[in-house]
């Protein structure tokens, strides 16, 4: 079957198909989801090779799994959830973690303030790499990928409560690590992005 009739399938007659072998059915699982896995994959792990890795080796594990595939629990949920717990594996070699990419855009109307947006988001990463993984786990799924804390709380295998205080615990540890580059917010100002759950 060609790519682009692939393209209109769900995910669970992709699933089902792979879990007959079928390749091509493999293939466009790849494509749709490849970026999402990689995504948390880079925001925690901070390096693009590591990464990759993990990508590689949470699709490897997909089409293992195909066979036995139930579509009870969607699979971007079954995806990020086998991610994050690869991710946490791999917390050994951790690097620095980096927030994005690039910097903002070439020419910038005001270089000054791009060079202070970059410093801060350098010492951020430097302060989320110092966090224990699975406070540093918890502020990537809730911050960067948006998730709720009950999803947090899911994907880490614990509870509601818990997750939030990781969160908490987490937030404390970057505002005393940042807290010279924030004071210009003020004592009781928190860092942009970084405000408590609501429950």
């Amino acid at each position: 079957m060609a790519p682009d009739e692939l393209a209109d399938y769900d995910d669970a007659l992709l699933m089902a198909d792979t879990g007959r072998g079928g390749r091509e059915a493999f293939a466009a699982l790849i494509r749709r989801h490849q970026h999402a896995v990689l995504a948390i994959a880079y925001r925690f792990l901070g390096d693009r090779s590591d990464a990759e890795d993990v990508a590689q080796e949470v699709f490897l594990r997909l089409w293992g799994a195909a066979p036995r595939y139930r579509p009870d629990k969607p699979l971007p949920a079954f995806l990020r959830t086998l991610t994050v717990h690869l991710c946490l594996d791999r917390r050994r070699k951790a690097r620095p973690l980096v927030l994005m990419d690039d910097l903002e855009p070439a020419g910038s109307q005001n270089p000054e303030a791009e060079l202070d947006a970059a410093e801060r988001r350098r010492a951020l990463s430097a302060a989320l790499s110092r966090l224990p993984s699975a406070q540093r786990m918890a502020i990537v799924l809730f911050h960067m990928e948006g998730l709720s804390v009950r999803e947090v709380a899911d994907l880490l295998e614990t509870s509601p409560k818990a997750a939030e205080s990781l969160l908490s615990r987490a937030r404390s540890s970057l505002r005393a690590g940042l807290g010279a580059m924030l004071s210009p917010r003020g004592p009781s100002q928190r860092p942009e992005g970084f405000s408590d759950p609501v429950r």
